[in-house]
């Protein structure tokens, strides 16, 4: 059956590999990026290995929310319906913390705040699907966060490794909370997070602090990554195969559902990451009211 698959963060690395893997099988893939030039190769590299040629293309940088409200609007205004969201856009920034217009750190912002809109927003054409799927990036080093108190924001206490760690802990918060709302909605859509691995791919690209690639984490990016081939399987695997079916509010890795690091959450530190979220999202509507 062919499906109609989202993937953010789609010029480079997973993003990119898995679109080429799923387009050769004859889905139909929407690849996001903010870099026109890339995306524009990212397009022409995914529609030559086509089997179907239906491949789509859509500019947005994730670190403002207007774009991110545009990049909703021309989604929900070409197609009817998606089968499956990929929250793949990620970044591990640089040393100096870097917000949005709305004080969001853009870690938190693309590993939290842009997947909990884009979920919520597109969720009616995911609901038209018969197995509607949302997929949120996590990470192994979620098991290093450290959550002393709520501080959504890094305003209190930043570095790009606190900011990296727990944003990927704050996506997993999120990813249950959601698969809790829309159980008892009676919705039909999962939403499952997962590891890809270490891979080397450009994560620091919403970073201009080339300090980065030669960071501890740049390093290990480098000396333990996996292929491009191993580093999508587990990706690939949530987005197409029946086995978990139904499965949701779960964390995965090679293809299995493994155990998370709780780091004290409860249900209501969850509503308080996503009170978080809406508030935001409220103070950027005070301005832009378009997107209202």
């Amino acid at each position: 059956m062919v499906k109609t698959i989202l993937i953010t963060g789609a010029t480079d690395g997973i993003g990119k590999h898995l679109a080429k893997k799923l387009a050769s099988e004859g889905h139909h893939v929407i690849l996001h990026g903010r870099n026109p030039q890339k995306l524009e190769l990212a397009l022409q590299e995914v529609r030559t290995v086509s089997l179907r040629g239906r491949v789509s293309s859509y500019l947005a940088d994730f670190s403002k929310l207007d774009d991110v409200y545009r990049f909703v609007e021309e989604i929900k205004r070409e197609f009817q319906s998606i089968d499956v969201l990929f929250n793949n856009a990620g970044l591990y920034a640089g040393k100096e913390r870097k917000a949005s217009a709305e004080n969001v750190e853009l870690t938190f912002m693309l590993s939290v705040l842009v997947p909990y809109i884009l979920t919520t927003k597109l969720g009616p054409l995911l609901e038209k699907a018969s197995d509607g799927r949302v997929i949120n990036t996590s990470s192994y080093m979620h098991h290093f966060a450290k959550v002393k108190d709520l501080d959504f924001g890094f305003e209190t206490n930043y570095n790009p490794g606190l900011a990296y760690n727990n944003s990927k802990l704050y996506t997993i918060w999120m990813t249950r909370y959601l698969a809790r709302d829309f159980f008892l909605r009676g919705s039909n859509i999962t939403i499952n997070s997962y590891h890809p691995g270490l891979i080397s791919t450009n994560l620091g690209n919403y970073s201009s602090d080339e300090k980065t690639k030669k960071s501890l984490f740049g390093r290990l990016m480098k000396s333990f990554s996996k292929n491009l081939d191993e580093g999508i399987e587990t990706g690939y695997y949530l987005t197409l195969s029946e086995e978990i079916i139904g499965l949701t509010g779960y964390y995965f890795d090679d293809k299995t559902v493994k155990t998370v690091s709780e780091k004290g959450y409860t249900l209501e530190k969850a509503q308080d990451l996503t009170n978080y979220c809406n508030d935001k999202i409220k103070l950027f509507k005070q301005k832009y009211v378009e997107f209202d």
